[in-house]
């Protein structure tokens, strides 16, 4: 596999851990954890570069469309990934609108505002980009996409970081989401292993944890 500078950066900070570093770091016995909150916002320079990696991604999706286009993070973990994204936006000419989801609406009575789960622009002409760090069961996804309906917003695809391979990409199109991701889990597990970033044992127990939890393994 061809160097991935965002992989190797996610590396050494310590948010993806294979092995012995989960056990070291958090002390949970499992091969994989993936965290994209502690040390991320230590560094600016990772999240403004896992940004730009969400508006390509989102562009090239997007690709052929007249449309604008928005992104919304899904509370809490995604919220500053969806900003970054947007943020980094305003220096190309693909910008990207910006929309906020809380985990409860805020109601404020008496006014035009209502209560709603969502804070932004309701445009109901963008094409919205729900984000999350990962995608696992699949429920906070189909949860977010079903409070922005409620807003008036319809979810036109969602787009996580890494796909941890266990059917929620399959239970989110089930609802009618197209399902992306950055990376599959088992795509970054190979990519440390080939890299020399991890043992080959590592790299086997890491893969067959990986397979146990797919819907058809």
């Amino acid at each position: 596999m061809p160097p991935d500078p965002l992989l190797d950066a996610l590396w050494r900070r310590g948010l993806i851990l294979l092995g012995d570093r989960v056990r070291e770091q958090y002390a949970l016995n499992t091969p994989i954890f993936i965290d994209l909150r502690h040390g991320l916002y230590d560094d600016l320079d990772l999240l403004w570069d896992l940004g730009r990696a969400l508006h390509r991604k989102i562009m090239d999706l997007a690709a052929g469309s007249s449309q604008a286009q928005e992104v919304v993070g899904i509370p809490d973990t995604a919220t500053p990934l969806a900003l970054t994204a947007a943020l980094f936006s305003r220096g190309t000419d693909e910008p990207l609108a910006y929309g906020q989801l809380r985990k409860q609406p805020a109601a404020y009575p008496g006014g035009d505002a209502g209560t709603s789960a969502y804070m932004g622009t309701c445009d109901p002409a963008r094409e919205i980009t729900l984000v999350d760090d990962v995608i696992a069961s699949g429920g906070t996804k189909i949860w977010s996409a079903r409070y922005l309906r409620e807003a008036g917003l319809d979810v036109t695809r969602v787009l996580v970081v890494v796909d941890r391979e266990q059917g929620g990409d399959r239970v989110v199109r089930a609802e009618g989401y197209p399902v992306h991701s950055l990376y599959r889990i088992s795509d970054v597990v190979s990519y440390y292993r080939e890299r020399g970033m991890v043992s080959e044992e590592t790299a086997r127990l890491a893969l067959a944890h990986v397979y146990r939890k797919r819907p058809d393994g």
